[in-house]
């Protein structure tokens, strides 16, 4: 037998023995010193009556390499590397619940005792250390413990003296088929890491497509595109993140083995050509398999998309699809509270081929989960990939000026592709790259400018829609809104459900108690789309749509100020301020007679304000005015253009000279609103005050996802 001795350097100490063939015995621990000497007052005591429930401890080995044939080059940390803990029934559970995997509750006369060492695993530059359930580089340092369950026997628990050498005999690593076979029933082993696992995940991503208008001309009525396409992307994805990795030895034949997000922590996800783009799109070329379905019979590589140019984009599309499915991912696992499954498989093995099960248990314990979801003696209990997949969460891809290009060709041979820091990702030539650009980087988009820019093109995109309806092009006029944060306030979630108020898919207070009780939304992801036809769009441009009569400006004011103060909060003192001025006419009215921001501080309604307060007013007014009277401009430019169309030959409207005289009216008009918009939109106002105009005929919806949870609004 092994002797171990512990001291607490206050004179005290004690012997333990365990068994030579023990892991603990073969590494050489010889000493363990603790922090504090109520560990000898409890050990004559049984394990629930201890009174201290943790114990630090330093412990000395002579060889801790031995801990486990299966890692490479372990070490164990200096100073207090080793830690004992003591969990009862008053604790309920071993783990807390995260409410995917199974629990393990305490039952009065039970316990369990958990033995903790803090090791360091090498491997040489470029290489993977072997087998701890993630994959690392270089050198990481990992917390292994065993968890070992005590029962009551003739109605007392062991001594905690007793429970430690069996504790310490039962100490185990988690590194291999064998250990995980040979593991002791009623033990769990849990190592706490940094690093990546790869999984399976037959992902089939959606994309939706945004397909705008610019103001300009030539507007190009051959135009097509498919608004929606969806993408196989490889079986396979790899993330990284902070990680426990679980094995719980259920009984001699049935393991639950599982990689759980440590609480506060945030997943990341990579796409490789191995795991993540590639399988069946073959290849790194995203952008063009993109592009090849929603564009059927364009040749991308031939219209300039290739070499490096190609190779550039792509890497923008694959940064923001690693964005969007980390985010999706986080949302998915995010408990605020307890360590959470992200992986979690439950393994008979005594079942099935042997040598299969322990080749796929031996890649997943070096990182690789993605063989374990095939075999029949494997029932897999959660997959945070698989989940996301199977939500569909579209990628909204904006395509700037599509409508308005020359050709096809002719767009897509001067495209850039830039990325907001919500994920959104914008497709626009690079001579108007700049209207929603950033400087941080080249292909970065600022998304207070991507808003507006998005707002605008919307407006010119509805405004071809109507006046050349006629030519029944296949224009397809959506708006979308996204706002993602890693935490998320109640405020800002509260400001995002008044959007869902305003398009009429969230019931009013029905989120109240969510909300409430919700002290941050971690990974919080709130996506909307709003998808108009024909008569709804009619509806936004025109009072009575029969006659084409335009609405005033008055009533689109009023309509602007109304869906604003719907998505505003009275009870923020800023906000009670700005409705206030929203609900008053005289107030309203003498912004709109001087039109000139720079001296609102001269009206008596407003003179009281401070700098804050009367730049946030000042900016709604400008939001409502610039929109108001662009509309206004608009809709008759748009009747002179249905008209002119109506009237023309028939054939080629483009070979008649008024059709083409009212066409570039309606263009130079589109080009004014634009060019003199300098509107700081509210989030989600573009999309409220549009869906009311259309009499709420739009076809809306709205996902929320958030600390795990996610709710849909609207049509599927």
């Amino acid at each position: 037998m092994a002797n171990i001795k512990i001291t607490d350097n206050f004179g005290l100490d004690a012997d333990l023995q365990i068994r030579d063939d023990s892991p603990l015995a073969k590494a050489g621990l010889t000493q363990l010193v603790s922090t504090v000497k109520e560990l000898f007052g409890d050990f004559d005591k049984p394990i629930d009556q201890a009174d201290e429930q943790s114990f630090d401890l330093g412990a000395t080995f002579t060889s801790p390499n031995l801990l486990n044939d299966d890692v490479s080059s372990l070490t164990v940390s200096a100073g207090i590397n080793c830690g004992l803990s003591i969990s009862k029934a008053a604790d309920k559970l071993l783990f807390p619940d995260d409410g995917f995997s199974p629990i393990i509750p305490i039952a009065p006369g039970q316990a369990w005792i958990s033995v903790e060492v803090d090791l360091t695993a090498s491997a040489s530059v470029g290489a993977t250390a072997n087998g701890v359930g993630v994959s690392i580089a270089d050198t990481t340092k990992m917390h292994c413990s065993s968890d070992t369950f005590f029962t009551a026997t003739a109605g007392s628990l062991p001594l905690l003296r007793d429970g430690c050498v069996t504790a310490f005999n039962n100490y185990s690593l988690t590194t291999s088929s064998t250990a995980l076979r040979t593991q002791l029933p009623g033990t769990v082993n849990v190592t706490d890491i940094s690093g990546c696992i790869t999984v399976a995940v037959s992902f089939e991503l959606p994309f939706a497509l945004n397909a705008l208008a610019s103001a300009n001309l030539p507007f190009n009525e051959t135009a097509s595109i498919q608004p929606a396409v969806t993408l196989k992307l490889a079986p396979s994805l790899q993330i990284a993140g902070d990680f426990l990795v679980r094995s719980f030895k259920v009984s001699d034949n049935l393991v639950r083995l599982g990689v759980y997000k440590k609480k506060g922590t945030t997943l990341s996800v990579t796409l490789t050509a191995g795991a993540g783009i590639g399988g069946d799109i073959g290849t790194d070329d995203v952008l063009t398999a993109l592009l090849t379905k929603a564009l059927p019979g364009v040749d991308v590589a031939a219209a300039g998309i290739s070499g490096d140019n190609a190779k550039s984009l792509n890497g923008v599309i694959k940064i923001a699809l690693a964005g969007g499915l980390s985010a999706q991912l986080n949302a998915m696992c995010s408990a605020a509270q307890t360590d959470e499954a992200a992986v979690l498989y439950e393994i008979e093995l005594d079942s099935g081929v042997n040598t299969l099960t322990d080749h796929a248990l031996g890649l997943a314990l070096h990182g690789d989960w993605t063989k374990l979801e095939s075999l029949p003696n494997v029932r897999c209990l959660r997959n945070i990939a698989v989940e996301t997949s199977d939500k569909k969460r579209a990628f909204t891809v904006n395509l700037f000026g599509f409508y308005t290009a020359t050709s096809v060709n002719d767009y897509l041979n001067s495209l850039t592709v830039l990325v907001d820091d919500s994920g959104q990702i914008s497709i626009t030539d690079k001579l108007n790259a700049s209207r929603i650009s950033a400087s941080v980087s080249p292909f970065a988009a600022d998304t207070d400018k991507l808003r507006q820019a998005l707002m605008e093109d919307f407006l010119c995109t509805a405004t071809y829609a109507v006046a050349f309806g006629k030519l029944q092009l296949n224009l397809a006029v959506a708006q979308s809104y996204l706002d993602y944060k890693k935490a998320m306030s109640q405020d800002e979630m509260r400001e995002n459900i008044r959007l869902g108020y305003a398009l009429s898919l969230i019931p009013h207070g029905s989120l109240d108690s969510i909300v409430n009780s919700t002290p941050s939304f971690n990974h919080a992801s709130v996506s909307t789309s709003v998808h108009y036809d024909m008569p709804a769009l009619m509806n936004v441009f025109y009072d009575d749509p029969a006659t084409q009569k335009p609405r005033s400006l008055e009533e689109l004011e009023n309509v602007g100020r109304t869906v604003m103060c719907s998505l505003l909060d009275s009870s923020d003192d800023t906000d009670a301020v700005r409705m206030s001025i929203l609900q008053n006419d005289d107030a309203w009215a003498q912004m709109d007679e001087i039109g000139n921001t720079a001296v609102f501080n001269t009206i008596p309604y407003l003179s009281h304000l401070g700098p804050t307060q009367l730049g946030v007013v000042s900016a709604d007014w400008k939001s409502i005015a610039w929109w108001a009277e662009s509309l206004s401009k608009i809709a008759p430019a748009v009747s002179a253009a249905t008209l002119a169309l109506a009237s023309a030959p028939a054939g080629d409207p483009t070979k008649d000279p008024n059709f083409m005289k009212a066409r570039h009216r309606l263009a130079d008009v589109l080009g004014t609103v634009t060019r003199q918009t300098n509107a700081a939109f509210v989030h989600g106002w573009g999309e409220a005050v549009m869906f009311a105009l259309s009499g709420d005929h739009g076809s809306a919806q709205m996902d929320i996802d958030w600390n795990s949870k996610s709710l849909h609004f609207g049509t599927s």
